[in-house]
């Protein structure tokens, strides 16, 4: 949630300004460090998804062909559509592999429609995403030296089987009326948790490498004469770890959303009643 709401941001201040642009160069492409995955972090084996996200903010539709590159190394390619002044996100599927990766991709073939019904090549603003570095572990096979299967295992799965639990408590308990909608909600609600918790360990480790890029001499990627980017970047990626903290895991989570439940009934109550 927190990558879209930057994106929808950084989307409608694009198109509300594409108006009062006229360059031969167009502004469409990717949106800046538009690069996530449908799991972050990620282990060796996991199938996972590779997202961008392009927009385009022309008046005209932009077609072309996204290739998702590891170093220099092809994951795969998928073509695109976009309408005019519209955005959407592209993705391929990847089967993650141990060792060191620096995936990015690149948008080739860019083509606007014309009036004609015929296209013409594009040079575009933002054709390339962002590098996302990442190292993998070679995974540890149950039973050999270092098995970690055992190891501060994690309790996400006990309140996913305690909702399970609620909701046929409720199939059982409730009218037919009442339930279908109440166990709607709680679905609803633990997926987005667990969208949440993915799409704010991506922004975590976009800020980390960030970071990185800063501390690094040799590095160009951002504006080191901003004096307050750093320390704006290590207030981003504090909060950014309480909110992963929280909802990585279901029991604190959940506490604490009761407890702002409370707090704001307690407030209303007390001041109405």
């Amino acid at each position: 949630m927190l990558k879209k709401l930057g994106v929808a941001l950084f989307i409608l201040a694009s198109l509300a300004s594409a108006r009062f642009v006229y360059a031969e160069t167009s502004n469409s492409g990717f949106v800046p460090t538009s690069l996530w995955y449908s799991k972050d972090p990620f282990e060796e084996g996991d199938k996972i998804k590779i997202y961008t996200f392009i927009f385009n903010p022309e008046d005209r539709q932009l077609s072309g062909t996204v290739d998702f590159f590891d170093k220099d190394v092809l994951l795969g390619k998928k073509d695109f559509k976009i309408p005019a002044q519209a955005a959407d996100d592209v993705f391929i599927n990847w089967t993650v592999t141990a060792g060191s990766h620096s995936i990015f991709a690149k948008i080739e073939n860019a083509k606007l429609l014309t009036p004609k019904g015929t296209y013409e090549p594009a040079e575009l603003k933002d054709a390339q995403t962002k590098v996302s570095i990442r190292t993998v572990s070679k995974k540890v096979k149950p039973g050999e030296a270092g098995d970690p299967s055992k190891i501060g295992t994690e309790e996400s799965s006990a309140i996913p089987e305690s909702l399970r639990r609620i909701e046929n408590t409720l199939e059982e308990n409730t009218p037919e009326f009442i339930s279908k909608p109440l166990i709607r909600f709680i679905d609803s609600l633990e997926d987005s948790r667990l969208k949440m918790s993915t799409a704010s360990r991506g922004q975590t480790q976009e800020v980390k490498d960030d970071i990185a890029s800063l501390n690094d001499p040799d590095s160009n990627t951002l504006d080191k004469n901003n004096l307050f980017l750093k320390p704006f970047k290590y207030i981003e990626i504090f909060f950014l770890s309480i909110f992963t903290f929280i909802t990585g895991h279901s029991i604190i989570f959940y506490g604490t959303l009761v407890v702002l439940i409370f707090v704001i009934v307690r407030h209303i109550w007390l001041r109405f009643f």
